[in-house]
């Protein structure tokens, strides 16, 4: 006979219901730049720029001066090559500009020069320029066809003679130091002009010695 059980202890045991967790998913939203630090960026990159700019633009007309300096004192040696061929080794190619003088040195009947040498931008200021004084009127340098025969044949010469070129860095200190040497030879603006003056600052200049 089964037993009988009292209500009150009567146990009803209820399972515990299964909880399936779903996973979740967290979106990151990643932050961006603000405006201010955007300009900041900006800023720096070109500050940057700038002296980058700069530098490079300073070594470019350093390397240019550089140029003027050596073109000037290759003229010097071909001038003292023609000196040798004037009469009596006394004297310099007369011409009134610097074109003629290179186109004289480097014709192919002389050969002081292998080409004409101009300035590397040759745009003014940056341009060569030659000046003599003392002329001589009785031809005595030879000619562009190598001809010396007075009073016939032959071009003027003259005694003193300088070359000289503006430089695109003007605090050069070669700038100054060839001025002074060649201070009481012809000038810009003829025998007497003194090129230390702060007129002629940043002139690079090359005389007869």
């Amino acid at each position: 006979m089964p037993k009988l059980v009292r209500s009150s202890e009567l146990v009803v045991r209820r399972k515990k219901s299964n909880y399936h967790l779903l996973p979740t998913t967290h979106f990151k939203v990643k932050r961006g730049f603000t405006l201010i630090e955007l300009l900041i960026v900006i800023t720096i990159i070109g500050i940057l720029a700038s002296l980058t700019l700069a530098s490079y633009g300073n070594a470019q007309s350093k390397g240019r001066d550089g140029v003027r300096k050596s073109d000037l004192a290759q003229m010097k040696r071909a001038l003292e090559l023609a000196k040798s061929d004037c009469s009596g080794s006394a004297w310099y190619p007369y011409f009134t500009d610097y074109t003629s003088l290179a186109t004289y040195l480097a014709d192919p009947d002389l050969k002081y020069l292998s080409s004409v040498i101009e300035d590397p931008q040759n745009s003014d200021p940056q341009v060569y320029k030659y000046v003599t004084s003392a002329i001589s009127t009785n031809l005595v340098c030879p000619n562009d066809a190598g001809l010396l025969n007075p009073p016939t044949e032959g071009i003027n010469g003259a005694t003193d003679y300088s070359l000289w070129v503006k430089l695109e860095r003007p605090q050069d200190a070669q700038s100054l130091d060839s001025r002074k040497k060649c201070k009481n030879k012809p000038g810009r603006d003829g025998p007497t002009t003194d090129w230390e003056l702060a007129v002629h600052a940043g002139y690079f200049v090359i005389c007869n010695n």
